[in-house]
């Protein structure tokens, strides 16, 4: 695709040939086909290799596993004190049929102490402590040490503008990612930094605006003492861009950074947005969350922190059309240091990069159908992703959601932190698979008991296939996590959508035992 000044319209290496089609003897038609099939196989040869290279890649968040006697979790973004825009709590699943321990050592953006509480969490079941009952302070985080390698720990945040439920961080780096950011008018940015390790830490950002790449001399070196929690409001420092990515790169030391976004309402869109950054970049992401939900549009942000451009591939597989009829693939170029958005609908009122960086693919998507999607960049040159969907303010629903792609799939995934008391949580299984149907199994996890969703126990998963199940409507309990089975290995995300006031949130499913996409 090539850009203009306004939104893109995919267009088919065949249109762009019709307007320059002429005549030529077979001879040369001959010989023009070995060029272009000699070309194709060149490109396919290389694509696989660059999808072999992808099989060792780290992979990022994900429990530890059975096989580890631990597992340690970093809870970092949100807040602690009366009346502020996040109020932070920390659920603890334990999906074993034994009890288990949890030292749950709460962090403040102050100079006070790190306080820990020990937390017990009964088997098969989940156990919640909010922050501010250890200690009160603006911004809280959290160091999650769990005495079994198979529980998994999700943050909840809660304000005036919305919510967010996402698993906490397992790990740090060296370098985090954020593709996403506002800080026009009605938006508040703030990045938190933690550092729970013995030694202290220096960070240095860098941001892509719509006017060029910007590191404010005030967070060319910010310092992190050890064992503290020092959150960075960058709004006053990149004041009033509709659009931004930003790279926080540690310069000593060992960090796990977090985003908090706030839209306040009084530009149309109002929500919160809080969780880990992306710790780092891949060349294959997939996305599960494509809504087919009135009013709620939806973007990928694609952002390339490298000095190479990267060539991206995005295949879009909607629940209306059948795999047979599937779209090709439609290309999008990414600069080097810049971002691009993908809109798959209407714009919104979703902050977006200004032209030329924008595309529409809307056409590819039939009216009301849901559908999932694969990014993979064909050269090799990673990149960060995320999904955004977003509500206007006064719809119903309203809010904003915010997930970073999927690089694993695997046979078990865990979603905890899940309520049915005026919010539908919608349960996505996509079957990555081209050949083989995935037979899935769902059930709950409550007060000691794996129940099995009846209606869940035998569902299956069409090759390159996926379901979507408003499972809050399947389950009595107001509180419960959940368990997804498979006979492949899938992928999993969950969606929060509240009814009766502002509240939108959307995250992928902790997997165990992960394998790359």
């Amino acid at each position: 695709m090539e850009p203009d000044n306004s939104t893109r319209q995919p267009q088919s290496t065949g249109q762009k040939e019709a307007n320059h089609r002429v005549a030529r003897t077979p001879l040369v038609v001959v010989a023009l086909l070995a060029i272009v099939s000699l070309a194709v196989a060149e490109q396919m040869t290389n694509q696989t290799v660059v999808r072999d290279t992808l099989l060792h890649q780290e992979l990022i968040s994900a429990a530890p596993g059975s096989d580890a006697s631990a597992g340690v979790w970093y809870c970092s973004e949100g807040t602690s004190l009366p009346g502020e825009f996040a109020e932070h709590s920390v659920v603890i699943a334990n999906p074993s049929a034994q009890d288990i321990n949890a030292m749950v050592t709460v962090f403040a953006s102050t100079s006070t102490e790190p306080k820990p509480v020990s937390l017990q969490v009964s088997a098969r079941s989940q156990a919640s402590l909010h922050l501010s009952e250890v200690v009160a302070a603006q911004f809280t985080a959290a160091l999650v040490e769990v005495s079994s390698g198979i529980a998994v720990v999700t943050q909840r945040v809660q304000g005036p503008t919305g919510f967010d439920v996402v698993p906490c961080a397992t790990r740090s780096s060296q370098t985090w990612h954020f593709p996403t950011g506002s800080t026009r008018r009605d938006a508040r940015l703030l990045f938190s930094l933690f550092n729970p390790f013995p030694t202290r830490a220096v960070a240095e950002f860098s941001f892509i605006t719509d006017d060029g790449p910007r590191e404010p001399r005030a967070l060319r070196g910010v310092l992190v003492p050890a064992r503290s929690l020092v959150v960075v409001d960058v709004t006053a420092e990149v004041p009033r861009f509709e659009s931004l990515a930003t790279t926080i790169n540690v310069l000593a030391g060992r960090l796990v950074a977090g985003r908090m976004q706030v839209f306040d309402g009084s530009d149309g869109l109002e929500g919160l947005i809080a969780g880990p950054g992306i710790p780092q970049a891949h060349a294959q992401w997939l996305f599960p969350n494509g809504p087919a939900a009135v009013g709620i549009v939806e973007h990928l942000m694609l952002y390339n922190p490298t000095q190479q451009a990267a060539q991206m591939d995005i295949t879009i597989h909607t629940d209306a059309i059948s795999n047979a009829n599937l779209h090709p693939p439609f290309e999008v170029v990414v600069p080097p240091q810049q971002r691009v958005t993908v809109v798959f609908d209407a714009l919104g009122n979703f902050p977006v990069p200004a032209a030329p960086f924008v595309y529409s693919a809307a056409s590819l998507i039939p009216k009301d159908s849901g559908f999932w999607v694969e990014v993979f960049a064909y050269n090799g040159v990673p990149i960060a992703a995320e999904r955004v969907g977003a509500a206007a303010a006064l719809a119903s629903p309203a809010g904003v959601a915010l997930d970073a792609g999927v690089v694993a799939r695997a046979y078990r995934h865990l979603i905890a932190a899940n309520e049915s008391a005026g919010v539908e949580v919608g349960l996505v299984v996509v079957n990555p698979s081209a050949e083989s149907i995935a037979r899935i199994s769902v059930a709950t996890l409550t007060d000691g008991e794996v129940t099995p969703i009846e209606e869940l126990t035998t569902q299956e998963v069409a090759p390159l296939g996926r379901i979507v199940v408003p499972i809050n409507e399947l389950v009595e309990d107001s509180a419960f996590a959940v368990i997804v089975d498979s006979s492949l290995p899938v992928v999993v995300t969950k969606s929060l959508l509240a009814f009766d006031r502002t509240g939108l949130s959307s995250a992928a499913a902790v997997p165990y035992n992960p394998l790359p996409l």
